[in-house]
C-alpha cells in the first residue's frame, strides 16, 4: 500500500515538475527574467537547480575594477569585481552594501568616501558627455563626485566632465548587475 501511494505521488509530480519548466522556459517577460536567475548542476547521479539572485556592483570602466569594502577604519577602494560586496540603489537614492546596514558617505572635498551607518549621502547616477558620474552634495550644499585616487582610494572631488567638457575617467561609475558564478 506505502509503495503504491509513494509511485502515486512520483507519477503527479512529474507532469506537474514538466509544466512548471515548460511555463519557465517560455519567453514571457516574468518567465525570462525567473529562467536567467537559474542554474542546473549535474554531478553524475543527480541534477540539482539552484535559483542565484543578481548582484549589483559599483563599477569603475578605465580599470576594470569594483568598489571594495574594507573594514570601518580604512578606506573604500578598487579592487577584484569577483570579491566585491553586492550594492543596493534605494528608493531614497543611498548606496548601501547589500545586506548591512552601511551606505557610501562623502565626508568634504579630496577626502576618501566611506562607509557609514546613518545615510546621509543621496547618490544620483549623472551623464555627462559620454560617462556615468555618482554625484551627491555635501552638508555644506557643494556638489561632488565619486573619485578615485591614484592609489585606487576612493575619495570625493569636484565633479568634472558634465556640459561638453572633457571627462575625467576616475570618475566614471557604473552600477552593474551580474550573477555569481
Amino acid at each position: 500500500m506505502e509503495s503504491a501511494l509513494l509511485l502515486h505521488r512520483r507519477l503527479l509530480f512529474l507532469p506537474l515538475l514538466l509544466l512548471c519548466f515548460t511555463l519557465l522556459l517560455r519567453r514571457t517577460s516574468a518567465a525570462s527574467s525567473l529562467h536567467s536567475n537559474i542554474h542546473l548542476e549535474s554531478t553524475g547521479h543527480e541534477n540539482r537547480i539552484f535559483l542565484r539572485r543578481p548582484k549589483s556592483k559599483i563599477f569603475h570602466p578605465p580599470t576594470g575594477l569594483c568598489v571594495l569594502r574594507r573594514p570601518m577604519s580604512d578606506s573604500l577602494k578598487l579592487g577584484d569585481c569577483a570579491i566585491s560586496d553586492s550594492w543596493q540603489y534605494t528608493p531614497q537614492q543611498f548606496l548601501m552594501v547589500k545586506g548591512t546596514y552601511m551606505c557610501l558617505q562623502a565626508v568634504e572635498a579630496g577626502q576618501p568616501a566611506r562607509l557609514v551607518i546613518i545615510c546621509e549621502s543621496q547618490w544620483v547616477f549623472e551623464s555627462g558627455s559620454e560617462k556615468t558620474h555618482l554625484v551627491t552634495k555635501l552638508a555644506d550644499g557643494k556638489e561632488v563626485c565619486l573619485d578615485v585616487d591614484s592609489d585606487g582610494v576612493l575619495v570625493s572631488n569636484s565633479c568634472s566632465g558634465f556640459h561638453g567638457e572633457d571627462g575625467v575617467d576616475s570618475q566614471w561609475f557604473e552600477m552593474v548587475t551580474g550573477y555569481a558564478s
